[in-house]
C-alpha cells in the first residue's frame, strides 16, 4: 500500500509540474510532492534530513550557477557575445559561432548558463524574424544540452551521478568525456548543415551593441573557474563550493566595471530553484525506498546483463524517454536512486543514462531546465516557438548526437 501511495504521489507531482494547478510554481509543486512523500514514505524525519544534508554540494552548485549567470550579465559578457554575433553576416557563420561559444560556456559554466548568456545576445544581434536569428537561437539551446556531458560541472545531472557513484574526476574523463566529444561533434555538424543556405543565409547587417564595461575581469574569472574545477576534481574537493566561489568572483569582476544593477541579480537568483531540487530529492528517495520502482530496477538489471553496447544504448533510450516526458532533473534523480539500490559499480549503465539525461533531453521543450530558460528568454524577445516546431528541429541533431555518444561511450566502458 505504501509503494502504491508513493507511486501515485510521484505521478501527481509530475502531472502538476505540467498542469500548474491554481497557478502553482514549479518549486511549490516539488515542495508539496516532497512533503507528501516524506510524510507517507519509509525514510522518516531523520532520513529525510540526511537526504537534504547529503545534497548540500548539489544545492551549492545550483546557487553558485545562479550567481555566475547574474554576474556574467552584469560584467558585460552578454553584450560582448552579442557584438561578436552581430559581426557574422551569414546564418551559418552565426550558428558556427554559437556552437563554439555554447560549447565553451556549457563546459565551464554549465548548460543552464548557456541560454542565459547567448539567447539575449542572439536577439540583440539581429531581427527576431530573420532566419539567421532563428537558426542561431535553436543552435544555442541544442548545444546547451548537447555539450553538457563534457565535464562533471557541465550539467547538474552529471554532478548528481558523479557524486552518487563516486566516479572520480579521472574516471569521468575516461568513461564519459569520450561519449561527450563524439556527441558534440555529431550535433554540431548536423545543426550547422541544417542552417540556412543560399539567399536565406544572409543575416544582414548586425545591430550596433554598446559595451560599457571592461570584459577582461570576467574572462579571467571564467578561466580561473575552469582551472579550479579541474584542481578540485583531481583532489576530490566539493565542486559546489568552487561554484559558489566562482559566483562571488564573477560579482566582484562585474563590480570592477562600475555599479551593479541589483535587478540583474534578482532576475537570476531564485531561491525557489533550491526548494525545487530538495523537494524532488525527498520525493524520489522515498519512492525508491518504498519499492515503487522495483519494476524499473528489474529492467535496468536486465540491461546490465547484456553486452556493453546494449547496456549503454538501452540506458540512454530509457533516460531520454523519461527526460523528455518529465524533465531530466527529476528523471535523473529517479534513475540514479534506482540504479544505486542494486549492488555493483554499474559503469556502462551510468554512461548510458548520462547520455540520455543530457544529450537526449533535447527532443522536447520540457526535457531540461536549460531549454525552459531558453524558451522563456526567446518569448521575452518576441519569438514564439511551438512544441511541434521545436521537436522537428531537434530530432535530427539529437538522434545523431546520441548515436555517436552511445558508440563512443560503449567503447570507453568496454575498455574500462
Amino acid at each position: 500500500m505504501q509503494a502504491l501511495l508513493l507511486g501515485l504521489v510521484l505521478l501527481a507531482t509530475v502531472a502538476a509540474l505540467y498542469l500548474r494547478p491554481f497557478g502553482a510554481r514549479d518549486w511549490q509543486v516539488a515542495a508539496a510532492g516532497g512533503a507528501a512523500a516524506w510524510a507517507l514514505g519509509p525514510i522518516g524525519l531523520g532520513g529525510g534530513l540526511e537526504v537534504v544534508a547529503d545534497s548540500a554540494n548539489i544545492l551549492a552548485f545550483f546557487f553558485g550557477l545562479m550567481l555566475i549567470a547574474a554576474g556574467a550579465e552584469a560584467a558585460g559578457l552578454y553584450a560582448r557575445a552579442a557584438r561578436l554575433l552581430a559581426g557574422r553576416r551569414t546564418a551559418r557563420a552565426r550558428v558556427g559561432l554559437v556552437l563554439l561559444l555554447g560549447t565553451g560556456i556549457t563546459a565551464v559554466l554549465s548548460n543552464d548558463a548557456t541560454p542565459l548568456v547567448l539567447t539575449p545576445a542572439i536577439f540583440a544581434a539581429g531581427s527576431v524574424t530573420a532566419r539567421a536569428t532563428t537558426d542561431a537561437a535553436f543552435a544555442a539551446t541544442f548545444t546547451a544540452d548537447g555539450a553538457s556531458l563534457l565535464l562533471p560541472v557541465s550539467n547538474p545531472v552529471n554532478l548528481l551521478f558523479f557524486e552518487r557513484f563516486e566516479l572520480g574526476f579521472g574516471g569521468y574523463l575516461r568513461l564519459v568525456t569520450p561519449a561527450a566529444l563524439a556527441g558534440i561533434a555529431a550535433l554540431a555538424l548536423v545543426t550547422w548543415r541544417r542552417s540556412a543556405g543560399g539567399r536565406e543565409a544572409e543575416a544582414g547587417a548586425g545591430r550596433h551593441v554598446a559595451i560599457d564595461r571592461p570584459v577582461l575581469p570576467a574572462l579571467v574569472v571564467v578561466a580561473g573557474l575552469a582551472a579550479a574545477y579541474v584542481a578540485a576534481g583531481l583532489r576530490d574537493l566539493p565542486l559546489g563550493a568552487v561554484t559558489l566561489g566562482g559566483g562571488a568572483a564573477m560579482a566582484a569582476a562585474a563590480r570592477l566595471g562600475g555599479p551593479i544593477d541589483g535587478r540583474q541579480f534578482r532576475r537570476h537568483v531564485a531561491p525557489g530553484v533550491l526548494v525545487f531540487v530538495a523537494g524532488l530529492l525527498l520525493l524520489v528517495e522515498n519512492v525508491v525506498a518504498a519499492g515503487a520502482l522495483d519494476w524499473l530496477a528489474g529492467v535496468l538489471g536486465w540491461l546490465e546483463e547484456r553486452p556493453v553496447l546494449v547496456t549503454v544504448a538501452g540506458g540512454a533510450v530509457i533516460a531520454a524517454a523519461l527526460a523528455n516526458l518529465m524533465n531530466n532533473w527529476p528523471s535523473a534523480l529517479l534513475l540514479a536512486a534506482t540504479i544505486a539500490s542494486r549492488p555493483g559499480e554499474h559503469e556502462p549503465l551510468v554512461v548510458g543514462v548520462l547520455i540520455g539525461s543530457t544529450i537526449g533531453a533535447n527532443c522536447t521543450m520540457v526535457g531540461s531546465l536549460s531549454t525552459v530558460f531558453w524558451l522563456s528568454l526567446a518569448r521575452q524577445h518576441g519569438a514564439e516557438y511551438g512544441a511541434g516546431r521545436y521537436a522537428r528541429r531537434a530530432f535530427a541533431p539529437t538522434l545523431a548526437a546520441m548515436a555517436a555518444a552511445v558508440l563512443a561511450g560503449a567503447a570507453a566502458a568496454g575498455r574500462g
